[in-house]
């Protein structure tokens, strides 16, 4: 066997033993009686993942080797993953339906097919060759390669002057992840490393479908939504393998998933899982701090909890975490400025230079949006086919706002707006897909069980 074949056993089998212990915590966390439902699994993995990077921080801190770091964590773990599972809230929205027991329709195989088939692309798309994007070798491989091999967090990664061109100020969730990784298996391999990354897609889709199906969206609808996510190429692309994006992509749908089941209170652990969802958005990547914001001011605004009192708890669930964490970040690594953004634009003396920027960002973003037409207006339709449906409309704020900001953010940029745009809105948009195809889906199953009610029964 192959030097590479034995590095990429090692790593699966290393992602296969963290998404078994993640799935034993995910039981604390998660409602449901099925141990193996899509969406435990998909936390399990999620959590199995972060376990895999706190390792290395502890080790960087000057803890025991990573090993014996991960084997003292995975113990803990195991002992939370021995509370009693949350106790689900007698609410209708969050019962998965009936069908579910009925055999599987030849239209639910097809989807299914759909896709095994979008995860075999990706995973021929990702693990093709070693990761080799410009931003994976200039930010989040090099930290995490650095990391590695200096068993602890160096100073000058945090040096603008020596290490400005890798954006000291991102956060280091995924080099971590990358460096705990490589310390298990002992060697920096980021061939097999790309390993990941099929792995993130396959949380986002479990908890996807998990999530649509526990909150009364049919098995059809639900795969429906799965499939079209599983083939979103523009996300889950070669290049964008190594990137914080995808990711990302996953922990914003847990923070959104997280925060509907919170607002409406579906079971006892609801919050617990917003927690968790906050720090691992904002330990990914900046955005997942504004996020975490976000369903902050969701929460607040949300008519699915009538109990201000409750609302507010929901807020802070979503923004405290994300806040402490990078407060603390702040005090040990000190700050480190958005190197790409001229905020001061927005003195009153520059509104002149500010107004031209904006109207510039306007053009370069309907350029932009022309280009993906097809796209925007199948989204277009598929949002107006649904009705309202609060607990997954939650959700399209989420992405709504993300995306508003991801919008406007060029007219800031340093080296112009165009630039901005066009090396990274299309990107950033994508990673909002899993949010967008949970929302969508949940108004079509409103829709459809609205259509049920609505039918006469046969005499």
């Amino acid at each position: 066997m192959s030097a590479l074949a034995v590095s990429f056993l090692h790593t699966g089998l290393l992602l296969l033993a963290a998404g078994t212990l993640g799935t034993l915590v995910a039981r604390a966390l998660h409602p449901g009686a099925r141990a193996l439902c899509p969406e435990r699994i998909g936390w399990g993995l999620s959590l199995g993942l972060a376990a895999l990077a706190l390792s290395a921080l502890f080790a960087s801190l000057g803890g025991p080797a990573p090993r014996l770091e991960l084997a003292l964590l995975g113990a803990a773990l195991l002992l939370i993953g021995r509370l009693p599972a949350p106790r689900e809230a007698p609410v209708a929205a969050s019962r998965e339906p009936r069908e579910r027991r009925q055999r599987v329709r030849p239209a639910h195989a097809l989807l299914m097919l759909a896709i095994a088939a979008g995860v075999f692309l990706y995973a021929g798309r990702a693990l093709i060759r070693p990761m080799w994007s410009i931003d994976f070798l200039a930010i989040w491989g090099m930290k995490g390669r650095a990391i590695f091999s200096a068993g602890s967090i160096p100073p000058w990664l945090s040096d603008p002057g020596l290490a400005g061109f890798s954006h000291p100020e991102y956060p280091l969730g995924l080099p971590l992840l990358y460096a705990g990784l490589a310390g298990l298996v002992g060697t920096w391999d980021d061939h097999a490393m790309a390993l990941l990354f099929p792995a993130f897609q396959i949380a986002t889709l479990a908890v996807l479908y998990g999530w649509l199906r526990r909150r009364g969206t049919s098995r059809g609808i639900a795969l429906a939504g799965t499939a079209l996510l599983a083939l979103f190429e523009p996300l889950y692309s070669g290049f964008l393998t190594g990137m914080a994006d995808v990711p990302l992509s996953l922990a914003m749908l847990l923070l959104g998933t997280s925060l509907s089941d919170a607002i409406d209170g579906t079971d006892t652990r609801a919050l617990a899982r917003l927690v968790v969802a906050s720090l691992l958005a904002s330990s990914l990547k900046n955005e997942g701090l504004f996020l975490s914001a976000a369903a902050a001011a969701v929460a607040v605004v949300s008519r699915g909890n009538p109990d201000t009192r409750g609302r507010v708890r929901v807020a802070l669930a979503a923004a405290l975490p994300a806040i402490a964490l990078t407060a603390v970040v702040r005090v040990v690594r000190g700050a480190a400025p958005l190197r790409d953004f001229d905020f001061p634009l927005l003195s009153p003396s520059r509104f002149g230079e500010l107004l031209g920027r904006i109207i510039e960002t306007i053009s370069v973003d309907a350029h932009i949006a022309a280009r993906a037409w097809i796209l925007l207006a199948a989204i277009g339709v598929l949002l107006a086919a649904g009705v309202a449906a609060p607990w997954a409309g939650r959700l399209l704020w989420l992405g709504a706002a993300a995306l508003a900001v991801y919008l406007a953010l060029p007219a800031f940029a340093v080296l112009g707006p165009a630039w901005l745009a066009e090396t990274t809105l299309f990107r950033t948009a994508a990673a909002l897909a899993p949010l967008a195809a949970a929302g969508i889906a949940g108004r079509l199953g409103s829709l459809e069980r609205k259509s049920e009610v609505a039918e006469p029964s046969p005499v």
